[in-house]
This record gives C-alpha cells, structure tokens and sequence, in this order.
C-alpha cells in the first residue's frame, strides 16, 4: 500500500517546480447502490487511495476490488468471480481533473466538477460528474456521486439475473487528505 501512495504522490506531481504539497488520503470512502426490481445491493469500502494535486487540479484514485464488502457472502463472491473478476482486474482506477481548482489557504466549501478516465474490469471511459471539496485548515475532504453503467465497462449480467441487478449503479465518494510534501523537482 505504501508503494501505490508513493505512485500516486509521483502521478500528481506534474510540472511543480517548487516544494508543494499533495494532499494524499489512503482510507477513501467507495460504495455502489444497484437497485433493481428484486432486490437492492450495496458494497463499500475504506481501502482506496487517493491524490490530489491542488496545484494542476489533477485527481487519481485506486481501489483493490476484492476489498468491497457486502451484506451477505454469496454476493461478494459472485461480485469478485462472475462480474468483476477481481483476480484478472484486481484494481478499479480513476485518473482526472478537478475543476475550477479551490484556492488552497481558504476554508470553504467549494462545488466542482470532475472529469477524467475510470478503469474497471479492464475497461477504460470518459466520465464527468459534479463534486464537492470543503476545505479547513489543512484537511480536505472531497465528496462526489456519478452512475456507472456495467455494460459501458464490459461486465455482463446473466439473463436470469436482470432483475436482481441493475443495468447502472451509482458510486459514492468520500475522502478526507491530507497534506504531504514533496520535494522540489529539478
């Protein structure tokens, strides 16, 4: 895990010539809601990291798939081996661009868009969904919820299953940062 924060605090460091600070969080908050005729499904996690950049506005996150945890076993089992095959695709990844960029310094809160590549299953798309960054003192904490529909990234749902699984879920985002500095670049 210490590795992937390495990596990410290195992807968000474009272009800065100064020591500044990228604001890392290594317990952000993912869950999906499918709701469908016959039942309603929900997973979470706390194991996805993140970066910001709050220089360029660049944005990454990754989640260990097998880390999302459901209500009952037999879900979660059927969610890592028949749909999302967590053991070809152990990572889901989102690399973007937050926009307009909050002034760091200013508490406050502050409605943004996002906009970037989302990777699941192996599947890259465009997405862009609204957010919000509040920022106090030296936390950050950003907030975001966007749809996602299985079939835009090649994860198939058995007929007979079509109506216990909805075609789009909705993912939710919560992640509190915090600063960490980084060494000037030559």
């Amino acid at each position: 895990m210490k590795k992937i924060v390495l990596g990410l605090i290195g992807l968000c460091s474009w272009g800065w010539v100064h020591a500044q600070a990228v604001f890392v969080s290594r317990n952000a908050e993912i869950s999906f809601y499918s709701s469908a005729p016959i039942e309603d499904i929900e997973a979470k996690t706390n194991q996805a990291v993140s970066a910001i950049n709050p220089q360029s506005g660049s944005v990454f996150f990754k989640v260990p798939v097998r880390s999302f945890q459901f209500d009952r076993d037999l879900m979660q089992e059927h969610f890592n081996s028949d749909y999302l095959e967590s053991d070809k695709y152990p990572y889901a990844e989102f690399k973007g661009q937050i926009s307009p960029i909050p002034p760091v310094g200013q508490d406050g809160t502050y409605p943004v868009t996002v906009a970037g590549q989302l990777t699941i299953h192996g599947v890259t798309k465009d997405y862009q969904t609204k957010g919000t960054l509040v920022l106090k003192g030296t936390q950050l904490l950003a907030t975001a919820t966007f749809n996602v529909k299985l079939a835009d990234h090649q994860i198939k749902i058995p007929t007979l299953l079509t109506r216990n699984i909805a075609e789009v879920v909705e993912v939710s985002v919560k992640a509190a940062y915090q600063p960490q500095q980084q060494a000037p670049q030559p």
